[in-house]
């Protein structure tokens, strides 16, 4: 069956079935080569009845002519440039629909990205979102599938993050065809803590239950969308569908997830006092564990500025440490001894 005749028969089960409608948040900047194949990408996993809006986060290239170029109706938000987080909020606001997906402009949606999230969200409306894993797709045309391990580096199985699985037709009916997947269900509050398993071009959230939780991070380095889904996680049970729906594109280009280790850490710093830290409840059960999470993410300031020769700011992320007498000691050196020895580190390490 060609993929054009899939897409039409996956319209029609989801027309016979009354499936709900869906909106596809699409932010971007300045990638309207890659846009076009993005919001292609959409139209073939979606039906007319969805809704796809663009939101140009300030581009100055030929962006805002993209969305006219298809048939299908594209809706099209300009914004002054204000980071991805800024750009997914006006779309999510602007959806006219209680379930919204994403989509960034440099990556791609898979055909059957909502064969089964869509009529899971539907079965299940306790689930305040669900996601998946994705593929990762290099220059030269190659996939390397199941990618999300190497992306949140956690060795155990999701069985043991979320929740033991269940095959995904014990919950909803499949379109036929379609092979059959693990689903987890459950809370991933507390993981979010330690670092972001949530791809989210995977993400499908329903808006009725998020309310105002549902917003992405302003005035952060990196990882905007890991303080919405702190919130979101917050909130209730998620599911995890343990398939590829979307891939996750290697290019030249700056994108959304770039970012070096002080700019991570010092969002994530800024995430967890916005989220975890005011949570009463949390702290009072896991406070230690957290705690030693902002220790090690000011260590790693403290580093990481330490070895740009930024020694003011190393010492200001030293000064919050609790332990880290090695960091505090070597940081009371004065300036020329620090960039004495930061010359004979650097010059060993060519070496």
């Amino acid at each position: 069956m060609s993929d054009e005749a899939k897409a039409k028969y996956r319209g029609e089960w989801v027309r016979q079935r009354a499936m709900e409608s869906i909106s596809v948040v699409i932010p971007t900047y300045n990638r309207a080569a890659l846009l076009r194949r993005a919001i292609q990408t959409v139209i073939e996993a979606t039906t007319p009845k969805d809704e796809i809006i663009v939101v140009d986060d300030g581009s100055t290239d030929d962006t805002s002519r993209v969305p006219s170029e298809f048939e299908r109706e594209v809706r099209y938000l300009r914004v002054p440039n204000g980071g991805a987080g800024a750009a997914r909020n006006v779309g999510v606001e602007a959806a006219t629909h209680d379930l919204v997906g994403f989509a960034d402009s440099d990556d791609e949606w898979l055909p059957s990205r909502l064969d089964k999230q869509r009529t899971l969200m539907e079965t299940r409306r306790d689930l305040v979102f669900s996601f998946s894993n994705f593929g990762q797709l290099f220059p030269d045309g190659s996939i390397e599938h199941a990618w999300g391990k190497q992306w949140h580096e956690d060795s155990r199985g999701w069985d043991e993050i979320l929740g033991a699985g269940q095959p995904c037709s014990a919950l909803i009916p499949l379109l036929p065809g379609v092979a059959d997947v693990p689903v987890h269900i459950g809370s991933m509050y507390r993981n979010q803590l330690h670092t972001n398993y949530i791809n989210v071009n995977t993400v499908l959230a329903r808006r009725s239950l998020a309310g105002e939780a549902f917003r992405f991070g302003i005035g952060l380095p990196t990882w905007e969308e890991c303080e919405c889904f702190a919130r979101l996680t917050r909130l209730g049970p998620c599911a995890y569908l343990d398939v590829d729906t979307a891939l996750q594109r290697a290019h030249g280009g700056p994108r959304l997830t770039d970012a070096d280790s002080i700019q991570v850490a010092t969002a994530r710093l800024l995430i967890i006092s916005r989220t975890w830290a005011t949570d009463e409840v949390f702290v009072r059960e896991h406070g230690e564990e957290m705690h030693a999470i902002v220790e090690g993410l000011n260590k790693q300031l403290a580093r990481g500025f330490l070895l740009r020769g930024h020694f003011a700011q190393a010492r200001e992320a030293a000064a919050r440490l609790h332990h880290g007498g090695l960091e505090k000691a070597i940081l009371r050196l004065p300036a020329p001894l620090l960039s004495q020895a930061l010359t004979l580190y650097r010059a060993r390490r060519k070496s």
